[in-house]
């Protein structure tokens, strides 16, 4: 008996010590937050989002602003159903949700293609006294194809006469974060080269320290202009 159970002992031993460690792999799954916006054009309906087979948002409008949700970090399944269906959805594609915030954003045009396109955001709070802004350019006809919009970001009422463009921004690309003192800002696009503004394509922000944001450029909802900026609250 003494020798059954010597045999034994160690190989029960090692039967528990592999059940805690796949326990602790399930357990450890991180966190992640993602918020998603419907920028694809001519969508015929509002849409309802599921993530891996489970409804989370419903009835998304066109542009409508977006908030964190959180989920398993991970490759996750997202489906784009018309409001109160679903079948045949309009978009079917994994994202990879990482440590970081994500922005995903619809983009292209029904029905001829819609992608989802993952953007990584940088919460990580601003320097005493400062904000951070980016902008994501979601519009592929605000600009000829391969060019971009000029982006002016300069305290509101300046002007941008005499001043060079912090960046210039095609689709379907995001800046980097500019890094700024607390103020009032004047966002101001024109077309790349020039100083002449694409209409509608201005907006006046009031941003106090520790504030995060970004502005995604939008088409029109059945798309080509009249062009249109939104806001999302990143941080504070």
């Amino acid at each position: 008996m003494r020798g059954k159970l010597s045999r034994i002992l160690p190989l029960g031993i090692a039967l528990i010590c592999l059940g805690v460690a796949l326990l602790t792999v399930g357990c450890s799954s991180g966190k992640a937050r993602f918020r998603f916006v419907l920028a694809a054009t001519s969508v015929p309906t509002t849409v309802d989002l599921f993530l891996d087979g489970k409804s989370v948002q419903t009835g998304i409008g066109y542009g409508q602003s977006a908030t964190y949700r959180t989920a398993t970090s991970g490759s996750r399944k997202f489906e784009l159903f018309a409001t109160g269906t679903t079948t045949s959805p309009y978009v079917n594609a994994s994202v990879s949700l990482g440590s970081k915030d994500t922005t995903v954003i619809a983009e292209g045009l029904y029905p001829a293609s819609i992608t989802l396109a993952p953007y990584t955001d940088d919460n990580t709070a601003p320097a005493t006294g400062n904000i951070k802004l980016r902008v994501i350019n979601a519009a592929p006809s605000v600009a000829p194809s391969g060019q971009g919009v000029d982006v002016y970001v300069v305290p509101t009422q300046q002007g941008i006469a005499g001043v060079n463009p912090q960046f210039t921004l095609a689709y379907p690309n995001a800046s980097n974060y500019l890094s700024l003192s607390a103020n009032t800002y004047d966002v101001i696009m024109t077309v790349q080269g020039t100083q002449n503004i694409v209409s509608s394509l201005t907006g006046t922000y009031p941003l106090t320290s520790g504030q995060i944001r970004t502005l995604v450029i939008l088409d029109a909802p059945n798309g080509g202009g009249q062009y249109s900026l939104i806001e999302l609250n990143d941080l504070n």
